[in-house]
């Protein structure tokens, strides 16, 4: 169990560098208060899963909600951010509200987030991602470290002319390609903010993100 959520938040993490907020970092558009992800298998078939990202008038991520397809609630994360808007660190709790994790940030000069340390219930650092960018403040590269300092996963990432991600590939300690995700987008509303994409693994879909935006 430990593995697993240690790998969740693996591949989750070294997404919150602070170039203005965390609206701008995400390639949204606009005065926004709630994005809702819908999340389906490659075919449509089925529902996988509903996350609901909630900001602050500043454009500040403040809550993350993942809700099984029954509607129970799989994850809940709360944000906080110190008095020049930088987002310290980030609070996980379980589907059933017992705290998961606390993700820990550091930053570089420019102030993009390029170190995070997670620990467990038990205070005990159990993972650190370390993160580079590019010039434009594009994440290009994050490795993720083991409890004992041990890199165990890296990923390499590549951007279309607007920002968003269109690749990452994975590599485990020994450089082996572990994946490759990429991802088409389709649609996008009336401030040019996409609103469908699908995700490519090894090149085979596997899901179909639909998103509203509040």
């Amino acid at each position: 169990m430990k593995l697993l959520t240690l790998l969740f938040i693996a591949i989750s993490l070294c997404s919150h560098a602070q170039v203005k907020n965390d609206l701008v970092r995400q390639k949204i558009k606009g005065i926004i208060r709630t994005v809702t992800e819908y999340e389906y298998d490659a075919e449509k078939n089925g529902l996988i899963s509903k996350n609901i990202n909630k900001y602050d008038q500043k454009g500040n991520q403040l809550e993350f909600y993942s809700y099984a397809p029954d509607n129970s609630m799989l994850s809940k994360s709360i944000f906080n951010y110190n008095d020049s808007g930088k987002l310290i660190d980030i609070i996980r709790y379980k589907g059933d509200g017992t705290f998961n994790a606390k993700t820990t940030c550091k930053y570089d000069t420019r102030g993009n987030l390029v170190e995070e340390d997670n620990y467990d219930v038990s205070g005990t650092l159990f993972m650190k991602a370390l993160s580079a960018y590019n010039g434009n403040g594009n994440r290009r590269v994050c490795d993720r470290f083991n409890e004992y300092g041990i890199l165990f996963l890296k990923s390499n990432f590549k951007y279309d002319d607007d920002g968003n991600e269109m690749e990452e590939k994975q590599y485990d300690s020994h450089h082996g390609l572990k994946f490759k995700t990429t991802y088409a987008y389709d649609g996008v509303d009336a401030k040019g903010n996409w609103l469908k994409r699908t995700t490519f693994k090894n090149d085979k879909p596997t899901a179909i993100t639909e998103r509203i935006i509040e």
